[in-house]
C-alpha cells in the first residue's frame, strides 16, 4: 500500500484508504467502564491559582502563563518534552554537545550510559518515577544508566508524547511501517520484558487498514489509554481494547484522502477519559476537538476569522483538565496570525502569539 505523509508541526498523519464505522453507544458504554487513578493521587493538589504553567518551545526556551521567559536551556539544540514531578520539571531533547541526558529545572544532567555503538542521541520522551529517569533514545529505552533495546526498531516510528511511566513501568507507542512491503501500518505498544522492550500490535478494524498510535497515558502501573488514528478516523485503545470515536461533521467525500479526525493526546482522571486532537469540517479545515468519555466537543475561541485549530496536548491535574490548542486567524489577503491557547476545564486561561510551543507542564 502506498502511504503519503502530510506534516503539520510535529504531527505526521498517514493518508489512509479505508473508512471505518462504529457504534457510538458501544463506545460510550465501554469507555464508562474504565476508572482512572493517578500515581500521585496522594500528592497534594494545589489550587488552580497557585499552579504554574510552563510552556516549552522547540529551541529550549520556557515561558510561564504570563508569557514571561523563565528559563533558557543551556546547550539545547532542540527540546521535545517537558514533564512535572513533585514540583520539579524535566525536559528531554538533543544537546549541542551530543551527550545523553536531560534538563532538570533548567540545568543539564548527564546520564552516564555506555553505548556499544556510536550513535546520535535524540531523546524523544521522558518519564519519572521515584529516583528513576526514563528516556526514549531510539533504538533504546534508558532507565538511569541502564540500556533496554527495542524489539525490531528499524520499522518503528513515533512522535512526541509517545512514552508514559506509571509505578516504575514504562510504555512506548507508535507504529510499524513496512517500506519494502506493500503493507499497511500497524499500531504498536512496547513494554519491558526480560531486560528488553517487546512489542505488541494493537487491534485494528481490519488487517488491510493503516493505523497509528500517537500518544499514551498510563496509570496504576498496568493500565493504559492510547490515542491515534484508524484509517481516516479517530480512535483510542483502553487497556489495549480498540474504541472508535465519533465525529460531529459528516464528510461525504474526501478526494484528498486526508484524515477526517485524529487523536494526538490522551489523559485520564478518576472520573473521565479524555482524548484530544482535531476533526475536519466539510471544507476539510481542522477544528480543535475534545472527546470526553467518547462524546466530541469543539474547543475553539470563536474569534472572527478562525480558519484552523487543533489540540496537540492535554494534561490531567487532579480532577482538572488542561489543554493546549493552536488557532490560525485569517485576516484575508494572505494575512493571518497564529495563537497558542491554554484551557482549564473548557475556559481559556492564557493566550500567546509568536511562540513555537512543543508542549507544556503544570507545576
Amino acid at each position: 500500500m502506498l502511504t503519503q505523509y502530510i506534516q503539520r508541526n510535529d504531527i505526521i498523519f498517514p493518508s489512509m484508504r479505508k473508512k471505518t464505522f462504529y457504534s457510538t453507544w458501544t463506545i460510550i458504554a465501554l469507555l464508562l467502564l474504565a476508572s482512572c487513578h493517578h500515581d500521585d493521587a496522594d500528592a497534594p493538589i494545589k489550587p488552580a491559582a497557585e499552579r504554574t504553567i510552563l510552556l516549552l518551545t522547540s529551541e529550549g526556551h520556557i515561558y510561564d502563563q504570563t508569557g514571561k521567559r523563565v528559563a533558557e536551556l543551556p546547550n539545547c539544540e532542540y527540546a521535545t518534552e517537558i514533564i512535572n514531578d513533585e514540583g520539579d520539571y524535566f525536559v528531554s531533547g538533543k544537546s549541542t554537545k551530543d551527550r545523553v541526558g536531560y534538563w532538570k529545572n533548567g540545568k543539564w544532567n548527564t546520564l552516564h550510559v555506555d553505548f556499544i555503538d556510536d550513535v546520535e542521541h535524540e531523546t524523544q520522551g521522558i518519564g519519572k518515577w521515584d529516583y528513576y529517569i526514563f528516556m526514549y533514545d531510539h533504538p533504546h529505552i534508558l532507565r538511569n544508566s541502564g540500556i533496554f533495546p527495542l524489539e525490531d526498531p528499524d520499522i518503528f516510528n513515533s512522535l512526541s508524547k509517545c512514552m508514559a511511566v506509571s509505578e516504575g513501568k514504562c510504555y512506548l507507542v507508535g507504529w510499524n511501517y513496512y517500506p519494502e512491503e506493500e503493507k499497511p501500518n500497524d499500531p504498536v505498544l512496547y513494554y519491558e520484558k526480560g531486560g528488553r522492550y517487546v512489542k505488541k500490535i494493537l487491534p485494528k478494524t481490519s488487517d488491510d487498514v493503516d493505523a497509528v498510535a500517537f500518544s499514551i497515558f498510563a496509570y496504576d502501573g498496568k493500565h493504559t489509554v492510547i490515542g491515534g488514528q484508524m484509517g481516516l478516523e479517530p480512535c483510542i485503545w483502553v487497556d489495549e481494547q480498540l474504541q472508535m470515536l465519533p465525529r460531529t461533521f459528516n464528510n461525504q467525500s474526501n478526494i484528498y484522502e486526508l484524515p477526517l479526525a485524529n487523536v494526538s493526546s490522551v489523559a485520564c482522571t478518576k472520573n473521565h477519559i479524555y482524548a484530544a486532537g482535531s476533526e475536519n469540517d466539510e471544507e476539510m479545515n481542522e477544528v480543535a476537538t475534545l472527546w470526553v468519555d467518547g462524546f466530541p466537543r469543539h474547543l475553539t475561541s470563536g474569534e472572527k476569522g478562525l480558519s484552523w485549530s487543533w489540540i496537540p496536548e492535554i494534561i490531567a491535574y487532579g480532577d482538572d483538565l488542561y489543554a493546549l490548542s493552536i488557532e490560525i486567524i485569517d485576516h484575508g489577503e494572505d494575512d493571518s496570525d497564529v495563537y497558542v491557547l491554554i484551557w482549564l476545564n473548557g475556559n481559556i486561561v492564557a493566550k500567546y502569539s509568536g511562540l513555537d510551543i512543543v508542549n507544556f507542564a503544570v507545576i
